[in-house]
């Protein structure tokens, strides 16, 4: 997910725009951790990351009871096991501070997760909205 790409676009203009900013904020990060003098921007990426997810769950929850979505009770329960993933994750790289090969991994993990997500639960979602009028 260096980029946002087709693969990524579901047709939901709120939905892409959340999971472009996420992809901006991978791409960040992979700058800062190419660059030693941005390094210490890592944290905030990190941070706002985590924080940017949250809010999409929250957005795609809402959207799923303003249109009584039949796999919102399924949805809910991969937002909370992601938002726990995800959580443990962050926790580890801004608690050691580190930027080395562990943070790189942790963050292809948080990278990889929320990629799977977009392109599986989150495309049914959309599918879904767009079959009910919502772009």
């Amino acid at each position: 997910m260096d980029r946002y790409d087709d693969a990524l676009a579901l047709g939901v203009e709120s939905m892409d725009s959340e999971h472009r900013r996420l992809a901006a904020l991978f791409d960040q990060f992979v700058a800062c951790m190419k660059d030693d003098g941005a390094q210490g921007q890592v944290r905030a990426i990190v941070e706002e990351a985590l924080a940017l997810t949250n809010e999409h769950f929250d957005h795609e929850e809402q959207l799923m009871a303003e249109t009584a979505y039949p796999g919102v009770d399924e949805e809910k329960r991969q937002h909370r096991m992601l938002r726990l993933k995800l959580t443990t994750i962050a926790g580890e790289i801004l608690n050691t501070g580190v930027c080395d090969q562990i943070t790189i991994a942790n963050i292809g993990e948080m990278q990889k997760l929320l990629y799977d997500h977009m392109i599986g639960p989150d495309r049914d979602l959309a599918n879904y909205l767009i079959a009910h009028g919502i772009r």
